[in-house]
């Protein structure tokens, strides 16, 4: 890595999506890619009704959609339906997983912790308490989710159990010697129930690292690099950026 005074900041999103691919990731930071709004703006209010009622009844999660979708700003027409009856569904499916999901010690808990040249930040969605530590879950409104295992190395999981193991949260009703209980994915935009990905407890070796700790500094390195390399993998063929990418026929002829 770059030896330098500031350390390269690093999130869980930023370590997934470099990690995936820092060619894609460099060209969507620089802007290369328009969001989609409306699925945003839908996942954001979705977290922050979450955040609001983090052990809500369906009841109250809904009265809260209702009260706060205007926010949205949409006109009256079939997307605006669509997108009320997607959001419906979402506030069921994650009104059915606070139910049975355990308390929640910390909601939207920010974090922060040096680890060599690299500062891992970031905000996780919920820290729960269970009868063997503190569980990580992190809500996804998304349609797609990862196999389980695949999860099992999921960076974003794992940047949020580094981050508890590291003693980077503030958490004052919790004994500082309680353990992670590992991670999980509640995907709360598909299926007739939450769809569930669960990362085992993360595994710290003699020296004190892990596979987290690895991929956080390989991941700074890139990021402070002067070069980005184009990785194939799963999500190549709905890449938003594959014409600029010389790993993909469409992108061979950009120099």
């Amino acid at each position: 890595m770059r030896v330098g005074s500031d350390p390269v900041r690093v999130s869980p999103s930023k370590l997934e999506a470099v990690d995936r691919c820092a060619l894609r990731w460099v060209l969507e930071a620089g802007g290369a890619t328009a969001p989609d709004a409306q699925s945003q703006s839908l996942g954001t209010l979705v977290h922050s009704i979450a955040q609001t009622f983090p052990a809500g009844t369906h009841h109250e999660l809904a009265a809260e959609l209702d009260r706060r979708w205007p926010e949205l700003g949409l006109r009256p027409g079939w997307p605006a339906t669509s997108l009320r009856r997607r959001a419906d569904a979402m506030i069921g499916r994650l009104a059915e997983y606070l139910k049975d999901s355990g308390e929640a010690v910390a909601v939207e808990a920010p974090f922060q912790v040096r680890l060599g040249g690299a500062l891992l930040a970031g905000v996780v969605d919920r820290l729960e308490r269970t009868d063997d530590g503190l569980r990580v879950a992190d809500l996804k409104t998304g349609k797609s989710a990862p196999s389980r295992a695949e999860t099992e190395t999921n960076p974003q999981l794992g940047a949020y159990q580094l981050a508890l193991t590291e003693g980077a949260f503030d958490l004052p009703d919790v004994p500082d010697e309680t353990p992670s209980a590992g991670a999980r994915l509640v995907f709360v935009g598909m299926g007739r129930s939450a769809a569930l990905r669960s990362q085992a407890p993360l595994q710290v070796r003699d020296d004190g690292s892990s596979w987290v700790h690895d991929m956080v500094d390989e991941v700074a390195s890139t990021m402070s690099g002067a070069t980005f390399g184009a990785r194939q993998n799963d999500l190549c063929s709905v890449c938003p950026v594959r014409r600029s990418c010389p790993v993909q026929v469409e992108g061979r002829q950009v120099l």
